[in-house]
């Protein structure tokens, strides 16, 4: 005659949380006493509650309440074990003790996973002035006018993504482990121990990377691009999708310290490298654009700028609120 008990699992989670009565105290201790196979089936059961028992949960987690889930679904699944039972059913086992251990550390879990964020996120902005500022991971980077970077820390992937709409000087806290991705108008730029710049205006056709120190990997979803190291320069053609590389010009980081270096360039690129940097801006005539200029200056007023343009190539300045204009009939000889 078959007297095994019914609903066996039911009666060792009611036995293992001090509710079994004592007659179910002493069918479970004959049961598991029976035979090896009944013995093992229990021990594994007992180790799983243990375990999950021990895990921290939050205080607003209801353990009886768990428990009572737990019985509920092991009243509809149990499962009646034979006299002589053949080998202990572990994938059965295995079930029973997830459910336990999902349903015991199901407030900690919660609280982990939603409690914390998996991404860490931070803005900066520069509006009308350069800005200078140090990203959640120790990475530097320099701000040109108008520019925004969203940055994010994806805690799960472990990656650091930087999505920049402007310009930029990124100086990478580096380590072998950590992923740092510039993501700019569609292309991405990943650093491999690097200083590097990256201009990526909305309204520009191009996005440009020149690499200072170390090296990049500028490409697309769908363009492997390029592979950039110290002063190499990077393009991406924005309607045609295509990488180039380019010879960097001398004056790609001058936002960021304020050094001009100007040889033999055309008072039309002068002026244009400059409105890129000061809020004021100057202005200059058609019959002068051509003009050329060969000159350094380094970190010096925009206004006493405009007056050694104007001493070298003999013209005049004059000023309007935030607008400073040169004029002069043609590019005369340079004064000594």
């Amino acid at each position: 005659m078959n007297t095994e008990p019914d609903h066996i699992d039911e009666l060792i989670a009611n036995y293992l949380v001090g509710e079994a009565t004592p007659e179910q105290i002493a069918l479970v201790d004959a049961w598991k006493n029976k035979n090896e196979s009944n013995l093992r089936y229990f021990n594994d059961f007992k180790v799983i509650f243990e375990k999950a028992a021990s895990v921290p949960v939050n205080g607003g987690f209801d353990t009886d309440l768990a428990w009572q889930k737990v019985r509920s679904r092991m009243s509809g699944e149990a499962k009646t074990i034979p006299l002589n039972p053949r080998k202990a059913d572990y994938k059965y086992l295995l079930r029973i003790a997830a459910g336990v251990l999902v349903l015991l550390t199901v407030g900690f879990f919660t609280y982990n996973f939603f409690g914390t964020p998996s991404v860490e996120s931070v803005e900066l902005l520069a509006g009308k002035k350069t800005e200078a500022d140090t990203l959640p991971d120790g990475s530097g980077v320099f701000l040109n006018r108008q520019t925004k970077i969203e940055y994010s820390f994806n805690k799960k992937e472990k990656i650091h993504i930087a999505k920049l709409a402007g310009e930029a000087y990124f100086n990478i806290n580096h380590e072998d482990s950590k992923i740092f991705i510039v993501e700019a108008e569609g292309v991405f730029i990943k650093d491999i121990g690097t200083s590097f710049n990256v201009k990526a205006y909305p309204g520009s056709p191009v996005v440009e990377v020149v690499v200072e120190e170390g090296e990049v990997m500028f490409y697309t979803e769908g363009n492997p691009g390029v592979y950039l190291k110290a002063n190499g320069k990077g393009i991406y053609n924005k309607s045609t999708k295509t990488f180039t590389v380019a010879e960097p010009e001398p004056n790609v980081t001058a936002y960021k310290t304020r050094f001009f270096s100007f040889t033999n360039h055309s008072l039309d690129m002068v002026v244009a490298t400059l409105n890129s940097v000061y809020p004021a801006t100057i202005r200059i005539d058609d019959n002068l654009k051509a003009c050329r200029l060969t000159v350094s200056f380094n970190d010096e007023d925009i206004g006493e700028i405009a007056n050694v343009i104007a001493e070298t190539l003999g013209l005049t300045v004059t000023k309007s609120g935030n607008t400073i204009r040169l004029k002069g009939s043609g590019c005369g000889e340079a004064k000594p």
